[in-house]
């Protein structure tokens, strides 16, 4: 009796995806208040805090929950722990300083000890858009900002005052020059960038491991990621109705229902733009890298089991009614059995690889949102001004944190993507 080699495919596969599936997995997990540390200082908690040689130094660790955790607390000045909650900066330097409770890390404290005769060179944009007023600074080991009796050097051309500008993107050097008792001194030099937001084009994927026509999606978007590096990709699965997704995610029908998403594969551009079969790369690369007029910027750490995203918008020409912020958590090098209907089709890329193809690699798979999965308000905010939220989520047991990233995206009132930025988890990712 011969066997239907299709009907002995479909059993292959049900009987990975039992196995697989004996530990249930639930990939999508509401956010909830995690506690947070601030890190204060008599000195004070600016970017920059100047001292003098010998001066004390007292901190205090203050939770998000209004609770004092200063004694319970380790705190770290450049990486040292230090005994009790206060410090003496006995030598010249730079200096950085943390807190720790229960895993928990505290933002960091800035320090820079100076001589009488020293001044501290600050820039209040290291990183600016291309037309934005950068300003310098100049402290004494006082803490006056003694700018005003400076001259400032961009690339070894005085300027007048103490604030730039370009219109044309670019790293910059800057220097001052000023006197103490009648004698001329030099500070170090510094850096700035001056740049031009460059357009991520955000790809969606909506696929299933069940889905045999699926991997032509995953298969485009290796070759997009190859072409160029101005793209975020988020993969969104859904379970099948007799064979269960194992990266299933949970509000995945409030997405289709949204943005029109039929029978799988279907993906999509900058959330609505549909990407139609071929699923060609010009249609991504011609928005990929376009200049734009935001630049999204993301800073993340994990501690113990919480992570933590700090995310920045900047904006050239403000903010726009209705405009949001969406944050997913997505997760890459998950390996699951995934059906192949191009198996047996001559000269695909998939040929020969199996139906299921049992250690297909499955990357950039939806594991949670931190906002909400349409994207949270963002409050009016004028031109060159940052915009700055803070994210907070439990990771599950069930993620590889080593291989998490984080996928943002600023959408304008009817959902279209305006711009992206991804960065893997652990990783300060600025403007670009």
């Amino acid at each position: 009796m011969k066997t239907n080699p299709y009907l002995k495919a479909l059993l292959f596969f049900a009987i990975i995806t039992i196995v697989s599936c004996s530990k249930k997995e639930d990939p999508y997990v509401e956010p909830s208040p995690l506690l947070t540390l601030e890190l204060k200082s008599d000195a004070g908690t600016g970017e920059l805090v100047v001292l003098r040689a010998n001066d004390s130094v007292n901190f205090t660790v203050i939770g998000s929950d209004g609770v004092d955790y200063t004694s319970a607390s380790q705190i770290f000045v450049n990486n040292v722990e230090i005994a009790g909650d206060y410090y003496i900066f006995e030598e010249l330097g730079e200096f950085t300083v943390d807190a720790i409770y229960n895993d928990v890390s505290s933002n960091s404290l800035n320090f820079e000890v100076l001589a009488p005769t020293e001044r501290a060179l600050t820039i209040d944009f290291p990183k600016a858009l291309r037309n934005q007023t950068i300003t310098f600074g100049l402290l004494d080991s006082q803490g006056n900002n003694t700018a005003s009796d400076a001259t400032f050097y961009v690339d070894d051309t005085a300027i007048s005052g103490f604030t730039y500008s370009s219109a044309t993107e670019g790293s910059f050097v800057v220097y001052a020059e000023y006197e103490v008792d009648n004698e001329l001194h030099t500070t170090a030099s510094k850096t700035f960038e001056v740049f031009i937001p460059k357009r991520k084009v955000v790809i969606e994927d909506y696929t299933g491991t069940w889905c045999g026509f699926c991997p032509a999606v995953a298969l485009a978007i290796d070759t997009a990621k190859v072409a160029t590096n101005h793209i975020s990709v988020v993969a969104i699965h859904e379970t099948g109705a007799s064979l269960p997704d194992p990266m299933h995610f949970e509000r995945v029908q409030d997405l289709k229902d949204a943005f029109g998403i039929g029978g799988l594969p279907q993906a999509r551009l900058n959330r609505k733009q549909k990407w139609l079969d071929p699923y060609n790369v010009n249609d991504v690369l011609a928005m990929a890298g376009a200049e734009t007029d935001l630049a999204i910027a993301i800073d993340s750490k994990v501690t113990g089991a919480n992570l933590t995203v700090d995310v920045k918008v900047v904006y050239a020409s403000g903010s726009v009614t209705g405009d949001k912020i969406v944050v997913y958590l997505v997760e890459s090098g998950i390996i699951y059995a995934q059906a192949n209907y191009f198996n047996a089709t001559s000269g695909h890329p998939l040929e020969g690889h199996g139906n299921p193809i049992p250690d297909f690699v499955h990357n950039d798979a939806l594991r949670n949102s931190l906002t909400d999965i349409f994207g949270d308000a963002i409050t009016e905010t004028p031109a060159y001004t940052e915009y700055k939220k803070q994210y907070n989520l439990e990771i599950p047991s069930e993620y590889n944190v080593d291989n998490l990233s984080v996928v943002v995206m600023v959408v304008d009132s009817d959902n279209n993507a305006k711009n992206s930025q991804h960065a893997e988890v652990g990783e300060n990712k600025t403007f670009e």
